[in-house]
């Protein structure tokens, strides 16, 4: 969730008079320049004793529009007339190279030239004083023969800072159990919070039931997020709850596995009523139910609209602290199953042959680091080369291939990889394979510790068999499709170019070994052993509380 804040526009320093920026359209002759720096900075006030803390403030001076190199000297002023005594600027104590100079309410920088790869500007730090207020600093500079575009930064001093609390969740629950999220928060800064936005996002397997009207919800393949936007003052050094009258609710769904809960709370940007306003002809909203979302509803159409934005996030003095996440643990089990394939043709032509893997579920899995959540070695059979592989799968031989899925499979998915090959010698019964597992150490396909059946995690891959009818399946789903996407559900059959074809009759269990790494058919012979109402909040003052 990532916060987005137009300090300048928040504070008002435009429509104050104190930010004009004046336009200047440079001679065509002459190169451009422009000052960069941070737009806004919100910092807490001076304690009450001890020394305050120093926040950098640099400025960078950059070519525009070609210009890369110029050797004339560059002036640079900082204007300090508009602070208004909220903060104390200087330049930074440490810097390599004394730039500056104090004039009256300015501080006069020299920088000599500029060359690529050298940074040019001044380094700056703030001082925060105890005052509370808005400051503006503006640099501008000038250079013979040239112009430069200034840099405009607005210091805020003291803001709302919103806590959120952890709460105790409980980390194990069962696939289908829900629990309540107790939701409290407080406001840790000098300023009250004029309206807040709470947000939470839960992962794929974790279901948020209640759905309210001052919320705005997004479904991706792997999260669900609310984001909500709440009115009231919400006053500084006070805890806040959820209503009684407005619960949340966690559950973990059917398909929940290894899940996790973020849940965060910021200061609103814009007022919640001038938003409502403003997203009156965005998406839908879904209306209030009850848990289970039992509100009448009808279907209808109408033209669509435009998505309604989400909430803006005001400045907050501590930024570190307003999220917490929640990682959760479901004892659910999740089965993946290598399809078996048979490729047929004479020498010399080429087959077309889809590798594919499914999750038989229940439960989605996901790699929290972003690891594939499996990987699947093709061991080809004798007499065919790999023409053209996958981007997601490397050769590890001629014969050898190991390809990797997403950090995610969901339940009930196929992933598929499709391969061009070449038969070059016709072999009658070649044997190959075809194996899924966790990704291990090396890499190499092992054993998942939730997957149930781990008979199917292997699967033959036969090219020219002498069989006319098809072989048993140990797992009995259905052969893959010829779609070289990720797709919901298998196909019936692959087909092949140039006479030859690839399909997924079945064949009869594991494999042996053939030939393939200790690793692979360590796998094989595991799985020969392992069978097996509105949204709002209500404020509780408590003398020492902290949320």
């Amino acid at each position: 969730m990532r916060q987005r804040i137009s300090l300048l526009a928040a504070c008002g320093l435009a429509a104050a008079g104190l930010v004009t920026v004046p336009a200047a359209a440079a001679h065509a002759a002459e190169p451009a320049f422009r000052l960069t720096g941070t737009p806004g900075l919100t910092l807490p006030p001076a304690p009450a004793t001890g020394s305050p803390t120093p926040v950098a403030l640099n400025y960078r001076l950059e070519g525009t529009g070609g210009a890369t190199a110029f050797e004339g000297e560059f002036t640079l002023t900082v204007d300090l007339s508009k602070l208004n005594g909220v903060a104390a600027v200087q330049e930074r104590p440490g810097a390599a190279a004394k730039k500056c100079a104090p004039a009256g309410n300015t501080l006069v920088c020299k920088q000599q030239g500029l060359r690529p790869g050298v940074p040019a500007g001044v380094d700056l730090e703030v001082v925060p004083g105890k005052k509370t207020g808005v400051g503006v600093v503006s640099v501008t500079g000038t250079a013979p023969g040239a112009t430069v575009e200034q840099a405009v930064t607005g210091i805020k001093i003291g803001a709302p800072d919103l806590v959120m609390g952890e709460m105790n969740l409980k980390k194990d629950p069962k696939p289908g159990e829900s629990q309540s999220l107790p939701l409290t928060f407080r406001n840790a800064g000098n300023e009250p919070a004029k309206g807040i936005v709470l947000e939470l996002e839960a992962s794929h397997g974790l279901e948020l039931p209640e759905r309210y009207d001052n919320c705005t919800y997004r479904t991706t393949r792997t999260s669900t997020t609310a984001v909500c936007t709440i009115e009231g003052d919400f006053d500084p050094k006070a805890s806040y709850e959820l209503a009684g009258d407005s619960p949340l609710h966690l559950k973990a769904g059917a398909n929940a596995l290894d899940e996790r809960f973020g849940y965060g709370v910021y200061p609103a940007a814009v007022p919640p009523k001038a938003q409502a306003e403003a997203g009156k002809n965005g998406a839908d909203q879904p209306k209030t139910g009850d848990a289970a979302g039992k509100a009448a509803r009808k279907l209808t159409a109408r033209k669509a609209a435009a998505q309604a934005p989400l909430a803006e996030h005001g400045p907050d003095l501590n930024p570190a602290d307003n999220k917490r996440e929640a990682v959760l643990t479901v004892p659910n089990k999740a089965d993946f199953e290598a399809e078996p394939l048979t490729v047929r043709g004479e020498a010399g032509t080429t087959a077309k042959a889809v590798v594919a893997i499914r999750n038989n579920g229940p439960a989605w899995v996901a790699d929290k680091g972003g690891a594939p959540a499996a990987v699947v070695d093709v061991e080809l059979p004798k007499g065919l080369k790999a023409v053209t592989a996958p981007a997601a799968c490397r050769p590890l031989g001629e014969a050898l291939y190991r390809c990797a899925t997403a950090p995610s499979v969901l339940e009930s998915e196929n992933v598929e990889f499709p391969f061009e090959l070449k038969i070059e010698k016709a072999v009658k019964d070649a044997k190959g394979a075809v194996r899924v597992g966790a990704p291990g150490p090396k890499g190499e396909p092992q054993l998942h510790s939730f997957d149930p059946v781990l008979a199917n995690n292997l699967a033959a891959f036969t090219a020219n068999p002498t069989s006319t009818g098809p072989s048993p399946s140990p797992s009995g789903s259905a052969s893959p499709s010829t779609s070289a996407s990720t797709s919901a559900s298998p196909g019936a059959s692959t087909s092949a170019s140039g006479g030859t074809t690839a399909n997924g009759g079945k064949s009869g269990g594991p494999l042996a070994s053939t030939g393939s790494q200790a690793g692979l058919v360590g796998l094989g012979a595991a799985g020969l052993v392992a069978v097996g109402g509105a949204l709002y909040l209500s404020a509780r003052r408590r003398k020492g509380a902290h949320a």
